[in-house]
């Protein structure tokens, strides 16, 4: 049993470094170093991992499972900012970065399993060497130009448009995550994704 979870966390490690890889090229060292610094977490479907009023402590990246990073609303409904998926980094950069208190939520849509890494690991992985700054300079450009697009869609694209480009670039988001938290993803009422489906299917 021991052999066949360490076998998996290799798998695991192993889709963490491809990820990393995009960005810099790494050494044995390097792949050392990530496997000291992300630590293995399983949360629960429906569960927040970060939360309004408190300081983000740890960054994550997502190996399995959904999660949506929302503002909530005096009505009580949420806003949702982001929606995180296999393979990508999630987080409040303000909350963790600037060490403020976070104005909105990151919770798990289902069960997922983590790689999280605290504030003071990442600044040891940045201090390690010249490469792993500019990892995380890439990294945060990724996500400027990431915000960016999305701005710019929600002011460009139709509804329509923006359910038909979610589809074709992420289909896994439309078979693994509620209409409700789609909708509100894009900008739109669950009433009115739902005559856009009926159109399109």
């Amino acid at each position: 049993m021991d052999k066949i979870l360490a076998n998996k966390m290799e798998l695991y490690y192993m889709q963490l470094i491809n990820k990393v890889s995009r960005y810099i090229e790494l050494d044995t060292d390097d792949i050392d170093l990530i496997k000291s610094v992300f630590q293995y977490e399983l949360i629960l479907k429906d569960s927040s991992i970060i939360e309004v009023g408190k300081i983000a402590n740890k960054a994550f990246f997502v190996i399995s499972g959904y999660m949506k990073y929302y503002k909530l609303l005096d009505t009580s409904e949420e806003l949702i900012i982001h929606l995180y998926t296999p393979n990508n980094f999630a987080t409040s950069l303000n909350s963790f970065f600037l060490e403020e208190k976070s104005k909105e939520v990151l919770e798990t849509i289902t069960e997922c399993e983590l790689f999280s890494v605290s504030k003071s690991d990442l600044e040891r992985l940045y201090s390690s060497g010249e490469k792993w700054q500019v990892f995380g300079r890439k990294l945060m450009e990724s996500f400027l130009i990431e915000k960016e697009e999305r701005i710019i869609e929600q002011i460009s694209l139709t509804a329509q448009e923006r359910y038909m480009k979610l589809l074709s670039t992420q289909p896994e988001v439309i078979q693994n995550i509620p209409v409700k938290q789609i909708a509100s993803f894009i900008g739109i009422k669950p009433e009115s994704l739902s005559r856009i489906r009926k159109q399109i299917y």
